[in-house]
């Protein structure tokens, strides 16, 4: 993706406050546990000392067998203090490793990056601007499996919401495998949105960079660069857009559908094809208008490579609202 001169400084900053914060609060501890434990210290020390002897040993030693078992009992020595300092930790209630490096991702070891190439903490970070626009850590905090009720269903409404919430399960258990889109359509209010978000909290959670549009929001934001020419701008969101782990699509349908939005679906669909990075989308449409509406080809890149549920049922939204005017005090 894309980032202009100033995202890629403000993301620099980021990595290098969380590695100052790491490293003050390792001083931290180091200080508390030098407190409460003496002996650990001086086994720090002692550790120094016969480092310090095995670089003498490599210099004075120029007999190679013997330069080998001495470094070696050297070694050992090293690796009985290291031992001995971990126990000591223990006998406080601490963890042997309370006293490793700290740090925010233990991926990339807060660099950014894994072998050259970005880590999915440093492609969150890309996405912060859009995660701020779009509202999606508010809507996961309201929407996610911990909330999951089936009490809202029944009979054949029930069995195709269960079917859903095992596709979704699905999806996420096989996200590096299988790179099909997953569709939801159906009736108002009948959990299609909710789903979308239980899908994009789990894969946030996992590290996955995820990117949350309402129709109306993703192709305003495209015409609104698109038509300003503003060349730098529509490039590094169509970055976003396209190289996102996973973009989600909430409520297709609701924007103005002309051909400027039909061919921007279809490029989208087609670019996140390419990239193996799959499509969340809910609709109210079924599939006969989906198809009337957004042409055949794009109906077709859909429904070829997607899972597919249906939805049915009375609006939650409004059974909600009459429990609560029912449940509330006279």
């Amino acid at each position: 993706m894309a980032l202009t001169n100033g995202e890629y400084e403000k993301i620099k900053r980021i990595y290098d406050e969380r590695r100052l914060s790491n490293e003050r609060a390792l001083m931290e501890r180091r200080a508390d546990v030098y407190s409460r434990i003496p002996r650990y210290k001086a086994l720090e020390d002692k550790i120094a000392d016969i480092s310090m002897e095995c670089s003498r040993a490599m210099i004075r030693m120029p007999d190679a067998a013997q330069r080998k078992s001495y470094m070696d009992k050297l070694h050992s020595d090293i690796l009985d203090l290291r031992m001995e300092k971990k126990k000591l930790l223990e006998a406080e209630g601490l963890p042997r490793d309370y006293l490793d490096p700290i740090y925010s991702c233990v991926k990339c070891r807060d660099t950014g990056f894994i072998d050259g190439e970005k880590c999915s903490c440093f492609k969150q970070l890309e996405l912060e601007p859009l995660y701020d626009a779009s509202r999606i850590k508010e809507l996961l905090s309201r929407n996610n499996f911990a909330l999951l009720s089936y009490d809202y269903y029944k009979d054949e409404d029930l069995r195709r919401f269960g079917e859903a919430v095992k596709t979704c399960r699905q999806f996420i258990a096989d996200f590096d495998k299988d790179c099909r889109n997953l569709i939801f359509y159906g009736t108002v209010g009948t959990g299609k949105s909710f789903l979308s978000c239980c899908v994009a909290k789990e894969l946030l959670d996992s590290g996955r960079s995820i990117i949350y549009f309402s129709a109306q929001q993703l192709f305003q934001s495209i015409s609104a660069h698109f038509y300003d020419k503003d060349k730098d701008e529509l490039n590094s969101l169509y970055g976003r857009i396209y190289g996102s782990d996973l973009l989600i699509i909430d409520d297709l349908g609701t924007e103005m559908v002309n051909e400027f939005t039909r061919t921007q679906l279809f490029t989208i669909l087609n670019e996140r094809a390419l990239r193996n990075n799959p499509v969340v989308i809910s609709t109210n449409l079924d599939l006969d208008t989906i198809r009337r509406t957004y042409s055949d080809r794009i109906f077709s890149r859909l429904a070829d490579n997607s899972f597919i549920c249906h939805l049915t049922g009375r609006d939650i939204r409004i059974q909600k609202k009459i429990e609560r005017e029912y449940n509330k005090p006279n």
